[in-house]
């Protein structure tokens, strides 16, 4: 913008006869009254800057590299895909360390820790399970296009140390805390233990004498599905009458690697109760959601405020506030429930267009911006 600068020069200049003016006073100065910022009233400052570096050496898009020197993983939220659909907009996935180093980027659509399978919360968390989509085909119809694809898993321990790949699963679940059971879509079931060893394997060739050559899992027609009672993998379908007359065709045994059509000696199918985190309340806050830190198996809740401010605040077991204004924008990303995640002993929560891990004490160590597919 320019800026226009005028001086104006008036001189009487006089010769000959006059009298020179007098010289004017100048008015005495106008008392104003001052003015006071009250700091208290305005938003603190949040800073949207990237904060992190890479560790090395960097698994980038995958896959992930196995290292003894990670310490725990953290997942954080680095993109946001939007559909333009009734799903809404749909996260990316990555991994970083507790100090703030990426591992990979983010490429993963979920992520998910193994005590999410098991009915008892409490129970110690051994594996951390990446889902990433494989794109088979492209159906174009009428209303617009949709894709036929699946998901390979990427299976490691909670600190990386070791790593495995899984092709085209159908799904998984636990046999027990320290077992996980792969299943593919091909028909083979893998037993893994929490060293990342595989116990047990069984080919789909070997299921085939009971559930007819080329199965597939839960078609249709109402199977075969496979699930774990008592130490062993039933497998059963609701298409047909089972030797048993309950449903299971075939049982699978972890032990042996086995399988038989006879009902094993002793067996009774286990109905499992549903265990809830311990409850709580605190004065000045609803109804509290409790969240169990899956690495370090603390206990911390998570309740809005009964002031009407609608302020939601993380607390610790014993109510003392841990990040206030703790928020988690659910609706927008899609994942990770109604209430922050705390990993490791880091509290995660968005910040504006951000995605931040922060401390206990209340310091952010990590600071990332999400991307869109329209960036």
């Amino acid at each position: 913008m320019k800026r226009l600068l005028v001086f104006l020069l008036s001189f009487c200049l006089l010769t000959g006869c006059g009298t020179a003016p007098k010289a004017e006073t100048a008015p005495p100065p106008e008392t104003v009254s001052p003015v006071y910022t009250d700091w208290s009233k305005l938003t603190p400052y949040t800073s949207t800057e990237p904060l992190y570096a890479y560790f090395e050496p960097y698994s980038g898009d995958g896959p992930l590299q196995p290292r003894d020197d990670y310490g725990p993983l953290l997942p954080y939220i680095g993109a946001c895909s939007s559909t333009g659909s009734y799903m809404g907009d749909l996260p990316l996935i990555g991994l970083v360390t507790t100090d703030g180093q990426l591992v990979t980027d983010p490429v993963y659509a979920a992520m998910e820790a193994s005590a999410a399978y098991w009915p008892d919360p409490t129970q110690p968390c051994s594996f951390l399970i990446l889902y990433r989509g494989q794109v088979h085909d492209r159906i174009q119809e009428e209303w617009g296009t949709w894709v036929d694809g699946g998901f390979d898993y990427t299976v490691t321990a909670l600190d990386g140390s070791w790593v495995r790949e899984f092709s085209d699963v159908y799904n998984c679940f636990l046999l027990d805390p320290a077992r996980l059971v792969i299943v593919s879509q091909s028909g083979s079931l893998t037993v893994i233990d929490d060293s990342g060893q595989t116990t047990a394997f069984f080919p789909a060739s070997a299921l085939e004498p009971y559930l007819g050559k080329d199965f597939q899992w839960w078609d249709f027609d109402g199977g075969p599905d496979p699930w774990r009672s008592g130490g062993v993998i039933c497998i059963s379908r609701d298409d047909e009458k089972s030797p048993g007359g309950d449903g299971i065709v075939c049982w699978l045994h972890p032990e042996t690697g086995t399988v038989t059509a006879e009902r094993p000696e002793g067996f009774t199918e286990q109905e499992e109760t549903y265990h809830h985190l311990p409850a709580a309340s605190f004065k000045g806050y609803g109804e509290m959601d409790a969240i169990m830190d899956p690495v370090t198996g603390q206990l911390y809740y998570y309740g809005r405020r009964t002031d009407g401010s609608k302020i939601a605040d993380l607390l610790d077991a014993d109510g003392s506030v841990l990040l206030a204004d703790c928020q988690w924008a659910y609706p927008v990303l899609g994942s990770g429930g109604s209430f922050p995640w705390v990993w490791g002993g880091r509290i995660a929560c968005t910040e504006g267009e951000t995605f931040c891990w922060y401390d206990l004490d209340g310091n952010c160590v990590f600071r990332y911006p999400l991307r869109t597919n329209s960036d």
